[in-house]
C-alpha cells in the first residue's frame, strides 16, 4: 500500500515525495501522525463563511486528508475514509443556545495509492443579519475514532466585513487568504449595495515577537496604508493581482476599516522559504552575536547549517532537529498567522519553542496554554488575550511576565543541547 507524503530534505527548503509499503492484509493505509511534523497528528480543517443574504450564510468546508485513516471493508474493495461532520450555530462561544444544527457523512475513496489532497463540502446555516454568532464544527474520523473541532466566528452585524466576500483562485474557493505574487484572484459579493471597493496597500515587514518575559510594550498596530486605489465591481465581482510582498485590505465603507485582507507569501508558505527566513525564525534559539553573524554571512545556508550541526553534534542529529523545529514553524504559520506570519506572533513563538501545550482553554476573550500537569506547582501557564484589528480575528497578545524567564531559557537551552523540547520535558 503506497501513500504520498511530503518530507523535508536537508534544510527543509524543498519538498519531495516518498513511498512506503504496507502489508495488504492491514486495513489502515495511512499513519496516524504527520511525517512532515512529528509533533502534530492534527487533522487540518479549514472553513470559509460567505453571507449569501440577510438570513443565510454558506459554509465552505475543507478537510486535508493527510492524517486520516483509510480502511478497506474487505479484500476486494477500495480503501475509504469516513468523516462525520456535525455543526452547531451558537449565539456565542460557549453558549447553550443553539440557533441551527445538523450533520452529514463524507466518504473519500482511494485505490492502492492515497494522495494528499483536500476533501471539500458545503452547507448553509440560518444566520440572520443584525447579530454575531459562533459556529462549532465537529469532524469525526470514524475509522480512527478521533474527533476534531473547528470553530469560526460568524460576523453579521454589518454588510461590510470579510464574510461578505468570497475569494477564488483559479476558479476554486480559496480557503486561505495568502497567495503568490502576481496571482490573480477573483472576489465576489452578494451584497448589492457594494459597487466599488477601496484597496489599501500595506508593505511593512512586522517584527518577531519579543521573549515572553520582556516587559517592552509591543508596537501599536496603526492603520496607515502605504498607498490606496479604487476598484469598480463588474456585476458582483472584481479581480486583484497580488503584489510582490505585503497585503491588501479591501473595504467598501470609507468610514469603516472592516473588510477583507489578502496576503502575498512565498510559494513554500506555510513552510520556510529560504536560508534567510530560516535564520530569522531561529532567532528564538540564537544569541545576539550568532544571529547577527548569520544575517550578514556571505553564505547564509552554510551558516545556518553550521549552527544546527554545532547544536546537534552530528549531521544526523542536526537533520532531526531541523525537521522538528521548522515543522513547528510550519504549524505555527498554519494556525497562528494574523497580519503577519504565524511564527512571528506570540502564540507562534511559544509553540515553536515549547511545542504543543499539555492543555489549551479558549473563550471569547482569549486562550490559556498550560505546560505540565495542572496540579504541578511548576506548570507554566501562558495567557493570550484576543485583540481586535481590522486585518485579522486571529490576533492574540501574550500577558508577559518576568516569571517566564526561567522556563524560557530552560526550553532554549534544551534545544541548544541537541534535544527537541516537548511539554513533558523529554
Amino acid at each position: 500500500m503506497n501513500f504520498r507524503v511530503s518530507k523535508i530534505i536537508g534544510l527543509l527548503l524543498v519538498m519531495v515525495f516518498t513511498t512506503c509499503q504496507t502489508n495488504k492484509k492491514q486495513y489502515t493505509s495511512k499513519p496516524s501522525r504527520s511525517i512532515v511534523n512529528p509533533d502534530s497528528d492534527l487533522l487540518e480543517v479549514n472553513a470559509v463563511a460567505f453571507h449569501v443574504n440577510d438570513s443565510e450564510t454558506t459554509i465552505y468546508l475543507e478537510v486535508i486528508n493527510e492524517n486520516l485513516v483509510y480502511r478497506r471493508p474487505d479484500t476486494t474493495s477500495a480503501f475509504y475514509s469516513e468523516l462525520k461532520i456535525s455543526y452547531r450555530l451558537l449565539a456565542e462561544q460557549g453558549s447553550r443556545q443553539i440557533i441551527d444544527s445538523s450533520s452529514y457523512t463524507l466518504l473519500d475513496r482511494a485505490g492502492e495509492s492515497v494522495m494528499i489532497e483536500s476533501i471539500r463540502s458545503q452547507f448553509n446555516i440560518a444566520a440572520k443579519y443584525g447579530n454575531n454568532y459562533y459556529l462549532d464544527i465537529q469532524v469525526v474520523d470514524v475509522n480512527k475514532k478521533t474527533k476534531y473541532s473547528k470553530g469560526i466566528n460568524i460576523y453579521k452585524l454589518n454588510n461590510f466585513n470579510k464574510q461578505n466576500y468570497l475569494v477564488k483562485n483559479k476558479n476554486e474557493i480559496a480557503f486561505k487568504n495568502h497567495f503568490l505574487k502576481d496571482n490573480e484572484i477573483a472576489i465576489s459579493t452578494a451584497n448589492k449595495g457594494i459597487t466599488k471597493v477601496i484597496v489599501d496597500c500595506f508593505f511593512k515587514d512586522f517584527p518577531i515577537a519579543a521573549p515572553p518575559f520582556s516587559l517592552k510594550s509591543p508596537d501599536e498596530l496603526k492603520y496607515k496604508p502605504d498607498s490606496t486605489f479604487l476598484l469598480d465591481l463588474v456585476g458582483s465581482a472584481f479581480h486583484l493581482t497580488m503584489p510582490e510582498k505585503g497585503f491588501y485590505h479591501i473595504r467598501a465603507n470609507a468610514v469603516n476599516n472592516e473588510g477583507l485582507t489578502v496576503y502575498t507569501y512565498d510559494k513554500t508558505f506555510p513552510g520556510v522559504s529560504d536560508s534567510k527566513e530560516m535564520i530569522e525564525c531561529t532567532r528564538f534559539l540564537m544569541n545576539k552575536q550568532e544571529f547577527e553573524d548569520c544575517k550578514t554571512a556571505p553564505d547564509k545556508k552554510d551558516c545556518i547549517d553550521n549552527f544546527w550541526i554545532t547544536v546537534g553534534g552530528s549531521n544526523e542529529r542536526a537533520k532531526e532537529l531541523l525537521k522538528r523545529y521548522y515543522g513547528r514553524v510550519k504549524e505555527a504559520n498554519k494556525y497562528y498567522t494574523s497580519y503577519t506570519q504565524g511564527w512571528k506572533t506570540d502564540r507562534g513563538m511559544i509553540f515553536v519553542v515549547f511545542g504543543p501545550p499539555t492543555n489549551l482553554y479558549t473563550n471569547t476573550k482569549g486562550e490559556v496554554w498550560v505546560y505540565g500537569a495542572e496540579t504541578n506547582m511548576n506548570a507554566v501557564r501562558f495567557n493570550f488575550n484576543k485583540t481586535g484589528n481590522p486585518f485579522s480575528d486571529n490576533d492574540y497578545i501574550l500577558e508577559r511576565s518576568q516569571f517566564f524567564k526561567d522556563p524560557w531559557y530552560t526550553a532554549v537551552d534544551y534545544w541548544r543541547q541537541g534535544h527537541v523540547y516537548l511539554d513533558n520535558g523529554k
